[in-house]
Protein backbone atom coordinates (compact mmCIF):
# COMPACT_ATOMS: atom_id res chain seq x y z
CA UNK A 1 0.00 0.00 0.00
CA UNK A 2 2.82 2.49 0.98
CA UNK A 3 4.78 1.61 -2.30
CA UNK A 4 1.65 2.16 -4.40
CA UNK A 5 1.03 5.60 -2.93
CA UNK A 6 4.49 6.74 -3.53
CA UNK A 7 4.14 5.87 -7.16
CA UNK A 8 0.37 7.60 -7.22
CA UNK A 9 2.25 10.66 -5.91
CA UNK A 10 5.29 10.32 -8.67
CA UNK A 11 2.95 10.10 -11.27
CA UNK A 12 1.05 12.85 -9.79
CA UNK A 13 4.39 14.86 -9.54
CA UNK A 14 5.43 14.53 -12.90
CA UNK A 15 3.29 16.54 -14.89
CA UNK A 16 3.47 18.95 -12.43
CA UNK A 17 7.31 19.10 -12.83
CA UNK A 18 7.36 19.13 -16.45
CA UNK A 19 4.60 22.01 -16.39
CA UNK A 20 7.11 24.14 -13.40
CA UNK A 21 10.05 24.14 -16.55
CA UNK A 22 7.35 26.80 -18.83
CA UNK A 23 8.75 30.49 -18.17
CA UNK A 24 7.02 32.39 -15.51
CA UNK A 25 5.23 34.73 -18.60
CA UNK A 26 3.36 31.35 -19.83
CA UNK A 27 2.49 30.67 -16.00
CA UNK A 28 1.13 34.23 -16.05
CA UNK A 29 -0.86 33.57 -18.83
CA UNK A 30 -2.07 30.18 -17.44
CA UNK A 31 -3.41 31.80 -14.44
CA UNK A 32 -5.73 33.48 -16.32
CA UNK A 33 -7.61 30.56 -17.12
CA UNK A 34 -7.14 29.02 -13.54
CA UNK A 35 -8.92 32.22 -12.51
CA UNK A 36 -11.43 31.82 -14.79
CA UNK A 37 -12.35 27.69 -13.53
CA UNK A 38 -12.03 28.60 -10.08
CA UNK A 39 -14.61 31.75 -10.40
CA UNK A 40 -16.84 31.84 -13.15
CA UNK A 41 -16.94 27.97 -13.68
CA UNK A 42 -16.32 26.15 -10.55
CA UNK A 43 -17.67 28.80 -8.48
CA UNK A 44 -14.97 27.71 -5.70
CA UNK A 45 -15.83 28.80 -2.50
CA UNK A 46 -18.00 31.98 -3.93
CA UNK A 47 -20.28 32.08 -0.93
CA UNK A 48 -17.28 32.08 1.36
CA UNK A 49 -15.29 34.57 -0.15
CA UNK A 50 -18.39 37.03 -1.02
CA UNK A 51 -19.75 36.24 2.86
CA UNK A 52 -16.10 37.19 4.14
CA UNK A 53 -15.37 40.21 1.83
CA UNK A 54 -19.19 42.19 2.45
CA UNK A 55 -18.70 41.16 6.04
CA UNK A 56 -14.85 42.53 6.74
CA UNK A 57 -15.57 45.45 3.85
CA UNK A 58 -19.14 46.72 4.58
CA UNK A 59 -18.72 49.84 2.58
CA UNK A 60 -17.78 47.82 -0.72
CA UNK A 61 -21.32 47.16 -1.28
CA UNK A 62 -22.43 43.94 -4.09
CA UNK A 63 -20.57 45.19 -6.77
CA UNK A 64 -17.59 45.96 -4.94
CA UNK A 65 -17.91 42.53 -3.63
CA UNK A 66 -17.92 41.37 -6.89
CA UNK A 67 -14.97 42.90 -8.40
CA UNK A 68 -12.89 42.23 -5.25
CA UNK A 69 -13.73 38.36 -5.46
CA UNK A 70 -13.14 38.19 -9.08
CA UNK A 71 -9.74 40.22 -8.48
CA UNK A 72 -9.74 37.70 -5.27
CA UNK A 73 -9.72 34.64 -7.56
CA UNK A 74 -7.14 35.96 -10.23
CA UNK A 75 -5.35 36.60 -6.98
CA UNK A 76 -5.45 32.87 -5.98
CA UNK A 77 -4.46 31.83 -9.32
CA UNK A 78 -1.33 33.85 -9.77
CA UNK A 79 -0.14 31.97 -6.32
CA UNK A 80 -1.04 28.69 -7.79
CA UNK A 81 0.97 29.23 -10.71
CA UNK A 82 4.12 30.98 -9.20
CA UNK A 83 4.06 28.16 -7.05
CA UNK A 84 4.49 25.47 -9.86
CA UNK A 85 6.90 27.61 -11.71
CA UNK A 86 9.01 28.09 -8.31
CA UNK A 87 9.42 24.36 -8.17
CA UNK A 88 12.40 23.60 -10.99
CA UNK A 89 13.73 27.43 -9.89
CA UNK A 90 16.31 28.10 -7.41
CA UNK A 91 15.37 30.49 -4.68
CA UNK A 92 18.50 32.54 -6.23
CA UNK A 93 16.71 32.46 -9.46
CA UNK A 94 13.39 33.32 -7.65
CA UNK A 95 15.30 36.53 -6.36
CA UNK A 96 17.13 37.75 -9.33
CA UNK A 97 14.04 37.41 -10.93
CA UNK A 98 12.60 40.15 -8.64
CA UNK A 99 9.89 37.93 -7.46
CA UNK A 100 10.78 37.80 -3.85
CA UNK A 101 12.54 40.71 -2.51
CA UNK A 102 12.75 41.87 1.70
CA UNK A 103 12.98 45.30 3.00
CA UNK A 104 13.94 45.49 6.58
CA UNK A 105 15.24 41.83 6.68
CA UNK A 106 17.88 43.63 9.40
CA UNK A 107 14.86 43.18 11.83
CA UNK A 108 14.75 39.51 11.72
CA UNK A 109 18.50 39.14 11.44
CA UNK A 110 19.27 41.64 14.35
CA UNK A 111 17.01 39.37 16.60
CA UNK A 112 18.74 36.23 15.89
CA UNK A 113 21.77 37.42 16.69
CA UNK A 114 21.21 39.21 19.82
CA UNK A 115 18.55 36.48 21.02
CA UNK A 116 19.42 33.34 19.44
CA UNK A 117 15.98 32.12 18.28
CA UNK A 118 13.19 34.22 16.81
CA UNK A 119 9.63 33.31 16.45
CA UNK A 120 7.86 34.86 13.38
CA UNK A 121 3.92 35.24 12.84
CA UNK A 122 2.76 35.64 8.97
CA UNK A 123 -0.74 34.88 7.49
CA UNK A 124 -2.03 34.05 4.51
CA UNK A 125 -0.97 37.16 2.13
CA UNK A 126 0.94 37.15 -0.80
CA UNK A 127 2.11 33.97 -1.54
CA UNK A 128 3.79 32.50 1.14
CA UNK A 129 5.00 29.36 -0.44
CA UNK A 130 7.61 31.07 -1.39
CA UNK A 131 8.68 32.79 1.79
CA UNK A 132 11.02 29.62 2.21
CA UNK A 133 13.82 30.97 0.16
CA UNK A 134 14.04 33.59 3.13
CA UNK A 135 17.45 32.83 3.80
CA UNK A 136 18.46 33.68 0.42
CA UNK A 137 16.43 36.54 -0.66
CA UNK A 138 17.37 38.81 2.57
CA UNK A 139 20.95 39.97 1.96
CA UNK A 140 21.13 40.70 6.04
CA UNK A 141 20.89 37.12 6.68
CA UNK A 142 23.26 34.81 9.03
CA UNK A 143 20.84 32.20 9.79
CA UNK A 144 20.35 29.69 7.10
CA UNK A 145 17.93 26.18 6.58
CA UNK A 146 19.51 24.86 8.97
CA UNK A 147 17.91 27.11 11.54
CA UNK A 148 14.99 27.64 10.05
CA UNK A 149 11.82 25.38 11.27
CA UNK A 150 8.22 25.71 10.14
CA UNK A 151 5.04 24.68 12.49
CA UNK A 152 2.42 22.99 9.50
CA UNK A 153 -0.93 20.83 9.80
CA UNK A 154 -0.95 17.23 8.96
CA UNK A 155 -3.24 16.36 6.76
CA UNK A 156 -5.78 13.34 7.32
CA UNK A 157 -5.64 11.83 4.13
CA UNK A 158 -2.09 10.06 3.80
CA UNK A 159 -1.71 10.48 0.02
CA UNK A 160 -2.27 14.53 0.79
CA UNK A 161 0.39 14.69 3.21
CA UNK A 162 2.63 13.04 1.34
CA UNK A 163 2.09 15.33 -1.91
CA UNK A 164 2.48 18.13 -0.13
CA UNK A 165 5.74 17.18 1.77
CA UNK A 166 7.36 16.03 -1.76
CA UNK A 167 5.84 19.32 -3.09
CA UNK A 168 7.47 21.47 -0.12
CA UNK A 169 11.05 19.45 -0.59
CA UNK A 170 12.02 20.23 -3.66
CA UNK A 171 14.39 23.04 -2.81
CA UNK A 172 16.98 23.27 0.27
CA UNK A 173 13.66 23.21 2.34
CA UNK A 174 13.15 19.73 3.30
CA UNK A 175 11.00 17.68 5.38
CA UNK A 176 12.93 18.08 8.83
CA UNK A 177 12.43 21.90 8.68
CA UNK A 178 8.46 20.97 8.85
CA UNK A 179 7.25 20.19 11.94
CA UNK A 180 3.46 19.24 12.48
CA UNK A 181 2.12 21.69 15.05
CA UNK A 182 0.74 19.39 17.67
CA UNK A 183 4.15 18.22 18.93
CA UNK A 184 5.78 21.88 17.96
CA UNK A 185 6.17 22.33 21.74
CA UNK A 186 8.37 19.38 21.93
CA UNK A 187 10.39 20.12 19.33
CA UNK A 188 11.32 23.81 20.44
CA UNK A 189 11.81 22.45 24.24
CA UNK A 190 13.82 19.52 23.08
CA UNK A 191 16.36 22.29 20.89
CA UNK A 192 15.93 24.72 23.10
CA UNK A 193 19.41 25.47 22.84
CA UNK A 194 19.92 25.46 19.41
CA UNK A 195 19.67 28.81 17.24
CA UNK A 196 16.40 28.88 15.34
CA UNK A 197 14.47 30.90 13.23
CA UNK A 198 10.34 29.10 14.06
CA UNK A 199 7.78 30.49 11.34
CA UNK A 200 4.34 30.17 12.48
CA UNK A 201 1.15 31.27 9.99
CA UNK A 202 -0.88 32.36 12.86
CA UNK A 203 -4.76 31.95 11.70
CA UNK A 204 -8.02 32.76 13.17
CA UNK A 205 -10.02 30.19 15.40
CA UNK A 206 -13.48 29.99 13.28
CA UNK A 207 -15.32 27.73 15.32
CA UNK A 208 -14.81 30.27 18.03
CA UNK A 209 -12.74 28.06 20.74
CA UNK A 210 -9.63 30.37 20.09
CA UNK A 211 -7.58 31.56 23.44
CA UNK A 212 -7.60 35.12 22.80
CA UNK A 213 -10.31 37.16 20.98
CA UNK A 214 -9.65 40.51 19.10
CA UNK A 215 -11.93 42.58 17.19
CA UNK A 216 -9.85 42.43 13.48
CA UNK A 217 -11.12 43.23 10.12
CA UNK A 218 -14.30 44.56 12.51
CA UNK A 219 -15.78 41.47 13.22
CA UNK A 220 -15.34 39.43 16.79
CA UNK A 221 -12.42 37.18 15.99
CA UNK A 222 -10.82 34.49 17.91
CA UNK A 223 -7.25 33.16 16.99
CA UNK A 224 -5.22 29.88 17.74
CA UNK A 225 -2.59 31.09 20.41
CA UNK A 226 -0.08 28.57 20.15
CA UNK A 227 2.90 30.72 19.11
CA UNK A 228 2.54 33.47 21.90
CA UNK A 229 1.98 30.32 24.22
CA UNK A 230 5.82 29.17 22.95
CA UNK A 231 7.04 32.67 22.96
CA UNK A 232 5.80 33.36 26.72
CA UNK A 233 7.13 30.51 28.00
CA UNK A 234 10.54 30.22 26.46
CA UNK A 235 11.15 33.63 26.24
CA UNK A 236 12.09 33.95 22.24
CA UNK A 237 11.30 37.37 20.65
CA UNK A 238 8.41 37.60 18.61
CA UNK A 239 8.54 39.66 14.77
CA UNK A 240 6.02 39.49 11.94
CA UNK A 241 6.45 38.90 8.45
CA UNK A 242 4.11 40.70 6.28
CA UNK A 243 4.17 39.74 2.17
CA UNK A 244 2.71 42.19 0.62
CA UNK A 245 2.13 42.61 -3.03
CA UNK A 246 4.18 45.45 -5.21
CA UNK A 247 2.63 43.86 -8.44
CA UNK A 248 1.73 41.12 -10.25
CA UNK A 249 4.23 38.20 -9.69
CA UNK A 250 6.08 40.53 -7.43
CA UNK A 251 6.26 40.20 -3.01
CA UNK A 252 8.28 42.19 -0.98
CA UNK A 253 8.57 40.28 2.40
CA UNK A 254 8.85 43.04 5.45
CA UNK A 255 9.87 42.11 8.77
CA UNK A 256 8.95 44.11 11.95
CA UNK A 257 9.30 43.55 15.59
CA UNK A 258 6.54 42.76 17.74
CA UNK A 259 8.36 42.08 21.15
CA UNK A 260 11.44 41.03 22.60
CA UNK A 261 10.41 39.75 25.85
CA UNK A 262 7.58 38.35 25.58
CA UNK A 263 7.74 36.72 29.21
CA UNK A 264 6.76 40.16 30.36
CA UNK A 265 3.59 40.53 28.53
CA UNK A 266 0.08 40.02 29.14
CA UNK A 267 -1.45 37.16 27.89
CA UNK A 268 -2.95 38.02 24.34
CA UNK A 269 -0.79 40.75 24.23
CA UNK A 270 1.40 39.49 21.50
CA UNK A 271 -1.41 37.94 19.44
CA UNK A 272 -3.55 41.37 19.37
CA UNK A 273 -0.49 43.33 18.19
CA UNK A 274 0.15 40.50 15.59
CA UNK A 275 -2.96 40.44 14.45
CA UNK A 276 -3.06 44.56 14.12
CA UNK A 277 -0.57 44.58 11.91
CA UNK A 278 -2.19 41.72 9.73
CA UNK A 279 -5.06 43.87 9.81
CA UNK A 280 -3.09 46.80 8.44
CA UNK A 281 -1.53 44.91 5.30
CA UNK A 282 -5.16 43.12 4.40
CA UNK A 283 -6.30 47.05 4.30
CA UNK A 284 -3.96 48.15 2.38
CA UNK A 285 -4.20 45.53 -0.28
CA UNK A 286 -7.82 43.85 0.28
CA UNK A 287 -7.09 41.39 -2.41
CA UNK A 288 -4.19 39.98 -0.32
CA UNK A 289 -5.42 37.21 1.75
CA UNK A 290 -6.91 33.85 1.68
CA UNK A 291 -10.40 35.20 2.19
CA UNK A 292 -11.86 31.55 0.70
CA UNK A 293 -10.98 29.81 4.48
CA UNK A 294 -14.20 29.90 6.55
CA UNK A 295 -12.59 31.90 9.14
CA UNK A 296 -15.55 33.46 11.31
CA UNK A 297 -17.69 30.32 11.90
CA UNK A 298 -18.23 31.57 15.36
CA UNK A 299 -20.23 34.53 13.73
CA UNK A 300 -22.42 32.94 10.82
CA UNK A 301 -22.98 30.30 8.77
CA UNK A 302 -21.85 30.37 5.54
Amino acid sequence: MKFIRALAVYLLLLPIVLLSLLPLCVHQVLAGFVAWMLGPVLKYRQSVVSTNLSKAFPDLGDDGVKVLSRDYYQHVADIICETVWSLTRSYAHIKKKGVCSVENGEVLEGLFEKYGSVVVLLGHSGNWELLPGLPVYSDEATYGYDNVVSAYHPMSDRFSEELFLRLRSFHRFKRKNLVPSGSFLRYVLENRDERKVYFFIADQCPEGRGGVETEFLGLRTEWVTGAEAIARKTGMPVAYIGINRAARGRYVISCETICEKPSSTQPGEITEAYSSKLERDIRADRVNWLWSHRRWKNLWNY
